[in-house]
């Protein structure tokens, strides 16, 4: 079963409308509505958050590891690289220390945001941000390796 349809059902059993759900979550109802019909993922906070609101584990939603690699596989779907660890390499020499370690820890040992700012003494905002940056370069990467 699909991320949203797990949240559409457990909302269901639960008892609350999607608009009762997008109000707790600070988010619109059509927001809501793209993740129960998988259009878009919501972040793993926010999965933490919505498995508050239900009573139940996050992993009974998705799994941290799943989350973190539908984040990157979002960027990477549509690319067509004959050998992309070699390329990953490549383009992962490309970045500085920081963004690198960054974006390694995330993505490699599934670590937190939250961790990730603490260990770098920066915001998980700007993690967030370091992460977004780094796969929209990793894309353009990809992308010219193929033409």
């Amino acid at each position: 079963m699909l991320t949203g349809q797990k949240i559409a059902k457990i909302r269901t059993k639960v008892g609350l409308t999607q608009e009762q759900l997008a109000q707790k979550l600070y988010v619109t109802r059509t927001m809501v509505s793209k993740w129960e019909r998988d259009i878009c993922q919501p972040d793993y906070n926010t999965v933490v958050k919505i498995a508050e609101i239900f009573s139940v584990s996050p992993d009974e939603i998705i799994s941290m590891k799943e989350a973190v690699i539908n984040e990157l596989y979002s960027f990477l779907s549509d690319t067509n690289s004959s050998d992309l660890l070699k390329d990953l390499n490549e383009f992962l020499s490309t970045l500085n220390s920081r963004d690198r370690s960054v974006f390694i820890r995330r993505y490699y040992y599934f670590e937190d945001i939250n961790i990730i700012a603490e260990n770098y003494n920066i915001t998980e905002g700007n993690v967030r941000t370091v992460l977004m940056r780094t796969r929209k370069k990793l894309k353009k990467y990809l992308e010219e390796m193929i033409k």
